[in-house]
Parts: structure tokens; C-alpha cells; sequence
């Protein structure tokens, strides 16, 4: 056989085994969890075959072994900065709140412009799941507290019950404080000493209600105040 043929021989089978390991590089890459490769070779005739690693190789073939993942490449550029998204639509209002404490309630008139006195009542009931501070003031027309003061017209001599100043009494969930009272005789245009309205301050959800007695009990309105 000529050299020529040889060569080209030669040459023939190193490119059939590249492509045999390039082919069998590709499939046991996607098919293979092992990152190391094995094969046993024969220089003969150009054969490779794929073995495991507790496989043993014939006698005339050799032994060969790769990775099949190479090292991690170096971090690439950092990519231009993205277009700014369209500005999303502009939601609805929300509901307007209650608020919180203070909670205020005021009940007007409390007082009758009579000449006598008769029985009156305030009732605030705590609607809150805690205990609340509660203060009751006794107001005249231009806003005095009259608590403590006396009230017009009894005797024996009576006060205004009620809080003055910051001081408040405590009530329990779900309770009601009932406040008694005697209503002035006087007219309340005329008389500062004379109370015509009643606010009640809260730091929890109450209700409160009124009664005036002349003759039979009447329920006055209280309501609470806006914020």
C-alpha cells in the first residue's frame, strides 16, 4: 500500500472519530447527570464506545475520559437599561372613614325652659370590645362646664353631675352608664348657670341616648358628631 493511502487513511479515521465523540459528546451531555465522560478507544480501527467508569477497557483499547461541562466564563457586560413601562391607570377613591377616637356624641336640648325641676337621664352604652374612657360634660349655652355647679331651682340644693377638665370614668364592653339628673328651672337663653346641652367623649364606639320627664318620660335625640 502507498504512503498516500495510508495518509489519507489515517486521516480518514481521525475525522470519524472526532465526529464519534462529538456525536456522543452531545448525547450523553443532555442524557448523562455524571459531569465526567468515559470511553474506551481502539487505535486499529478508529472505534470509541461509551463505558462506565467500572467498566474495563480490552486489551487493545485505551482508556479516555472528559468533562462533559467545562469552567464557568467570566461575568458578561451588564445590558443597557430597559425602556420605562406606561404608567397604569389611576385607581378608584376610596371609601371615606369613620375615623377613630374621639368619639363625641352631643344631645340637645337637655333642659326644658320651665319653671320647675323633673327627672332627667343621660345613657351612654360602650359598643367597643374594650373598655372606655368616657367623660360626660354639662353644657351651658355659651359652653361652660356646669359639672359640680349647683342647679337651678332645687331644693335642697343640687349639683350637675358630670366630668370637668380631662377627667373621665371608665366602662366595660358592652355596659351602659346611666347618669341621672335633675333638669334647671330658668330659660336657657337667659341663664348661663342654666345647662342646655350635653356631650359625651368617648375613646371607643359608643351610643348614647336621652330621656326628659315632663309628665311622661320623652326621648331626646343625641347624635354623634361628624368628623
Amino acid at each position: 500500500m502507498s504512503e498516500a493511502v495510508v495518509r489519507r487513511t489515517g486521516l480518514a479515521c481521525a475525522g470519524v472519530v472526532a465526529i464519534v465523540l462529538m456525536i456522543v459528546f452531545v448525547r450523553v451531555t443532555a442524557l448523562s447527570p455524571s459531569p465526567v465522560l468515559e470511553a474506551c478507544i481502539n487505535p486499529g480501527n478508529g472505534m470509541m464506545r461509551l463505558v462506565a467508569t467500572s467498566t474495563a477497557c480490552h486489551a487493545n483499547e485505551t482508556r479516555v475520559s472528559w468533562n462533559s461541562e467545562g469552567i464557568q466564563g467570566p461575568e458578561g457586560p451588564q445590558g443597557p437599561q430597559g425602556i420605562q413601562g406606561i404608567q397604569g391607570v389611576q385607581g378608584e377613591p376610596g371609601v371615606s372613614s369613620a375615623g377613630g377616637p374621639p368619639f363625641v356624641w352631643v344631645c340637645s336640648p337637655a333642659n326644658y325652659d320651665i319653671g320647675n325641676n323633673s327627672n332627667a337621664e343621660i345613657d351612654v352604652f360602650n359598643g367597643g370590645t374594650a373598655t372606655a374612657n368616657v367623660s360626660v360634660h354639662f353644657l351651658a349655652r355659651n359652653g361652660t362646664n356646669l359639672a359640680g355647679a349647683n342647679i337651678p331651682g332645687t331644693n335642697p340644693v343640687v349639683q350637675y353631675p358630670g366630668q370637668s377638665g380631662s377627667t373621665t370614668v371608665t366602662l366595660a364592653a358592652d355596659n351602659t352608664l346611666i347618669i341621672p339628673y335633675l333638669t334647671g328651672a330658668g330659660v336657657r337663653n337667659n341663664d348661663n348657670g342654666l345647662m342646655a346641652s350635653v356631650r359625651v367623649t368617648s375613646d371607643q364606639p359608643i351610643v348614647v341616648g336621652s330621656m326628659l320627664a315632663n309628665g311622661p318620660p320623652n326621648a331626646v335625640p343625641c347624635n354623634m358628631l361628624h368628623k
